[in-house]
């Protein structure tokens, strides 16, 4: 009697067992209605992943060189390094113009109509190429208005005012070394 009864209970869990044990299937899936903003998902765009989660859409991307582009005044001081001592302050336009999504080029320094070079990056500061100079030269740059000139440095993109760029030049030249400061003012 007493293995008529344990055989009975192994036959009703190995019954409720099989009953019970059913193949997962994974429920269809579900569109969240609050993701609808889009983000920026290519990871060279300064904006990237700005908004996730949300649906994916690199056409809201913006990139470094974007940052930039636009014609401005600037207006600039120029000192003798490592003096410091004023030389001149001058008014003029300058235009950035798009190359590639990090680089851009700078129109108005010189009368020539050159173009300064510069890498822009995602932390709102473009730095001048280096396309002069080599490991025995000590000012290391670009050439400028004359092939006696050498240029270097940065522009920032001002974060809290989205219209102006600071410059900090420096140019090395036959005459000595200067330094470029200025504000630039979107027009």
């Amino acid at each position: 009697m007493r293995y008529i009864f344990f055989i009975s209970l192994l036959a009703l869990s190995g019954v409720c067992v099989f009953f019970s044990c059913a193949k997962w299937k994974d429920p269809k899936p579900v569109n969240d209605p609050r993701l609808t903003n889009h983000y920026c998902n290519d990871p060279a765009a300064v904006n990237y992943n700005l908004g996730f989660p949300g649906v994916p859409d690199n056409t809201v991307c913006y990139y470094p060189s974007d940052l930039f582009v636009g014609n401005y005044l600037l207006h600039d001081s120029v000192y003798l390094s490592p003096s410091g001592l004023f030389i001149s302050a001058d008014s003029f336009v300058i235009r950035v113009t798009k190359i590639s999504n990090s680089k851009i080029g700078v129109i108005g320094f010189c009368k020539s109509g050159s173009q300064l070079l510069m890498t822009a990056g995602p932390t709102y500061v473009a730095t001048g190429d280096t396309t002069e100079g080599d490991s025995t030269t000590i000012y290391h740059g670009q050439m400028l208005c004359r092939i006696q000139d050498t240029i270097s440095g940065t522009i920032s993109k001002d974060r809290v005012d989205s219209t102006v760029l600071h410059i900090a030049l420096q140019v090395v030249s036959d005459t000595g070394i200067s330094l470029i400061q200025g504000r630039a003012v979107k027009q």
